[in-house]
């Protein structure tokens, strides 16, 4: 029993250790089964990148052969241009030694005619002189620091520092009206400046200009003005000469300082009527994309005086040259000389009772008056043009044509401005503007240039919000607001973003300048969807208090408050509803 047991016992051990080495046997089997498969797998990536590498390789060596011939071709193409550049430049020199000759020559002649007009006493020695081309602009004598350097070009820092400056003065203006004022400015439309008289119109165009470095030019305008010519000019035909304007002298006095920014403020504008004497005027600032040329008289004129100039030049020459007089002989050595005298006659085909004096003084008048106006003038590109209009029973109403063209920017009566609050916004940026402490010198382009308008852009949420108020409420209110006041609004908008003004603010001033203005008719009267007048008003005023009411614009001074008045106003005014109504 005891070997069975232990035999027992020994099979069994037996069996349980094959048992353990048949398991341990599956388990190596499926461990090399498996290492096997990772091997091959290994294998198979290891070939897989191999192959990436290769084509990478292959695209690398490709983008190299590439880029070595395309260096070689920009080396082949940097010598033809190297080559152009050269004979451009030879080309340069030679047609400035040519231009230098010619400037030499040019400047000879008419030196050698000038001293002849001025020793024949036909012309002036300063009006010769204005005549002698310059190679080179007008230097800039102004003093004071850029702009670049005082403001680092940043023209939305350009209202606080003018807002101290013309406190310095004595004026006061919110930041928020002298950030639009300059808006404007960038924008190169006529502006007008409204508000009762001693608002601050014309005292604000002179102060600014004076605080940038520039000039202002207020010209009173008149009540009798009745056509173009009252504010240009016109030529006289018996006097042979052209009669200039203070608004013409004020145009040919910017154009001899292109850098200085010249400010010209037609004062009272509409005490005569605006689209009778400045029609024309207007109808030439709406070209853009170039600077209008004026056109003051016919060049015929111009080329009589030439061509009668001539003939005299040419008969004195010949005069002092049979009598063998200098060139230098003046008009009195030749009448004081008996032969030089009767030859002047005789070649002139003067009678003997015809004086050479009375000839010469027709010869120069005419000539002087050709010397000091040309037959066009360019407008200048340092002017910006500006109205003052106050509206009251002396004055007229400003037409939709002319407001269709200008822009508005109203003045309240200063004794209601807050004027506590003013001074606060001048302390909050004294720290900042410390360092500014010379006067300002600005270039006419850093104030803003003349350009197209922006093109007509609907997906603009501004121009749909515009686009919007005029089918809705203008056309039925027999308000135009057409394409070029669309236009008009986008360019203020991209000016406001410049000078500091938020996108609401902005469009609130477009209502403003723009669609305010031209509101005036019987609220009585039914529109043209049949509605009440009063109603749309108030319907609008809704619209846009609506639009503006998280934009934390002024409550007294906004498009929606100045509305609201107007609809109160027209109350007790028989249901008139006028923007410039008191």
């Amino acid at each position: 029993m005891a070997r069975h047991e232990i035999e027992d016992h020994v099979r069994k051990v037996v069996l349980q250790e094959d048992e353990e080495l048949a398991r341990r046997h599956a388990d190596n089997v499926e461990t090399l089964s498996r290492l096997d498969a990772d091997r091959r797998q290994a294998q198979d990536d290891a070939r897989a990148a191999r192959a990436k590498i290769e084509a990478d390789l292959a695209k690398h060596r490709q983008r190299r052969d590439e880029a070595e011939r395309s260096a070689a071709d920009l080396q082949v193409q940097l010598g033809i241009e190297q080559e152009r550049f050269a004979a451009y430049k030879s080309t340069v020199e030679q047609e400035k030694q040519l231009m230098e000759i010619n400037y030499r020559r040019l400047t000879d002649l008419l030196t050698e005619k000038g001293n002849r007009l001025v020793a024949l006493g036909l012309a002036d020695a300063e009006d010769v002189a204005a005549l002698m081309p310059e190679m080179t602009g007008p230097e800039d004598e102004r003093s004071g620091v850029g702009f670049t350097d005082a403001l680092a070009g940043d023209y939305a820092r350009l209202a606080p520092l003018l807002q101290s400056r013309l406190a310095e003065a004595g004026l006061l203006y919110s930041r928020a009206q002298l950030r639009d004022f300059l808006a404007l400015l960038r924008t190169r439309d006529l502006i007008v400046l409204a508000g009762d008289s001693g608002s601050g119109k014309t005292s604000l165009v002179r102060a600014a200009a004076a605080a940038i470095g520039g000039v202002c030019t207020v010209i009173p305008v008149k009540p009798n003005w009745t056509g173009p010519e009252d504010l240009l000019g016109y030529y006289n035909p018996i006097e042979r000469s052209y009669q200039a304007t203070p608004f013409l002298l004020a145009l040919q006095a910017a154009a001899r300082s292109p850098h200085v920014p010249h400010f010209i403020c037609l004062d009272e504008m509409n005490l005569a009527r605006v689209e009778h004497y400045f029609a024309d005027f207007l109808s030439l600032l709406e070209s853009r994309s170039t600077s209008p040329e004026i056109h003051l008289y016919t060049a015929d004129e111009e080329r009589h005086v030439v061509v009668e100039q001539g003939i005299f030049l040419a008969v004195d020459a010949e005069a002092r040259r049979r009598t063998g007089l200098p060139d230098t002989a003046t008009l009195e050595e030749i009448l004081r000389h008996d032969q030089a005298n009767a030859e002047l006659h005789r070649l002139g085909g003067l009678a003997d009772n015809e004086s050479v004096l009375v000839h010469h003084t027709r010869l120069r008048r005419s000539l002087a008056a050709q010397l000091r106006m040309p037959t066009s003038l360019i407008l200048p590109e340092n002017v910006w043009i500006l109205g003052a209009v106050n509206m009251d029973d002396t004055t007229h109403q400003l037409s939709p044509k002319v407001l269709d063209r200008v822009q508005v920017l109203r003045f309240r009566n200063p004794m209601l401005a807050d004027w506590d609050a003013i001074e606060r916004e001048i302390r909050d940026v004294a720290s900042t503007l410390a360092s500014v402490t010379a006067s300002l010198r600005m270039m006419p382009h850093e104030l803003g240039q003349r350009a197209d308008y922006p093109a007509f852009d609907r997906s603009d949420v501004n121009v749909a919000f515009l686009l919007h108020i005029a089918r809705q409420y203008l056309d039925p209110l027999g308000v135009e607001f057409g394409l070029r006041a669309v236009r008009q609004s986008q360019g203020y908008i991209d000016a406001a973003t410049a000078a500091g003004i938020g996108s609401d603010e902005a469009l609130d001033n477009v209502v403003k300048h723009k669609i305010l203005p031209k509101i005036a008719f019987d609220s009585a009267r039914p529109a043209g969807n049949g509605r009440s007048r009063r109603e749309l008003l108030m319907d609008l005023s809704a619209e846009l208090g609506k639009r503006f009411e998280n934009a934390g614009l002024d409550p007294d001074t906004s498009s929606v408050a100045d509305l609201e008045r107007m609809i109160k106003f027209a109350e007790g005014n028989n249901g008139i509803v006028n923007y410039w109504l008191r």
